[in-house]
């Protein structure tokens, strides 16, 4: 047993020496949104709203995308029950975006039809409709190959990590993300992927990166909890992925449902 714990932390120490391939140009706006039950049908309303806008800015090549999630579990005391995901090419376009977006012009652009009266109105019943809990922005580290395509009823976890070790997203890439492959290749899930936070930062941040493993509905999602325990493993990534825990703390997880999505 000794020798084989020094095998695998002579593993995890040489993979960590490998150059990670080159990161993606894709950066994400997380917005966590807080909606009384009261509130649910106006919020739907003001997203669907939204969501003509950012069809525009999608148009404009502003963005790359949008998606709203509902998120579980969702209890009023369980932080926030809806989640906006914006996607930018660029840390430039997503920084002029959150400082100085014109929502009206876009508003305008979207629907001719409506007055400006009509939109102000819009644009009120925003307000009262949802409360942004918490805005993170974060960047593309690493993900799996694979055709996956997301889809309206396309399920996530979304693992919120807090780093304790600089070799965390080495451990991801090299030790975590092989296994990952592994499942979607076995159908087991449809992909994986590593973020890392940009914004919030500093010691006090909840969390430094989250990992985000994609399923086609809640039947792979099922399938996959219930099967998962390492038993794909062998001992010896078992060892590293034991010694490769120590460089993260695992802070929480939630379940995401795709409710809306523009590209």
């Amino acid at each position: 047993m000794k020798t084989l714990l020094t095998l695998a932390l002579v593993l995890l120490i040489s993979l960590g020496t490998k150059a990670q391939e080159k990161e993606s140009s894709l950066y994400l706006l997380f917005e966590f949104m807080h909606v009384d039950g009261t509130n649910s049908v106006d919020y739907w309303q003001v997203e669907d709203f939204w969501s003509g806008i950012h069809k525009q800015r999608t148009a404009d090549k502003s963005i790359l995308g949008w998606d709203l999630w509902t998120l579980s579990p969702g209890g009023t005391e369980q932080g926030s029950q809806y989640l906006t995901v914006t996607l930018f090419s660029s840390l430039a376009n997503m920084l002029k975006a959150i400082n100085g977006l014109d929502v009206m012009a876009y508003a305008k652009k979207a629907y001719p039809k409506k007055t400006e009266k009509e939109l102000i109105a819009m644009f009120d019943k925003t307000g009262k409709a949802r409360n942004l809990a918490n805005q993170v922005l974060l960047k593309q580290v690493d993900m799996t190959k694979g055709e996956f395509t997301m889809k309206v009823g396309t399920m996530c976890t979304m693992d919120i990590m807090k780093q304790t070790d600089g070799s965390y997203e080495k451990v991801e890439s090299e030790i975590f993300k092989p296994w990952h492959q592994e499942m979607v290749e076995k159908g087991k899930k449809g992909s994986w992927q590593l973020l890392r936070t940009i914004l919030p930062a500093g010691d006090e941040a909840y969390g430094t990166h989250l990992t985000v493993s994609m399923y086609n509905d809640a039947t792979q999602l099922a399938s996959f909890m219930e099967g998962w325990g390492g038993g794909d493993m062998n001992m010896m990534t078992s060892l590293a992925v034991k010694e490769g825990l120590k460089t993260r703390i695992w802070k929480e997880v939630k379940i995401g449902t795709l409710q809306m999505m523009v590209r």
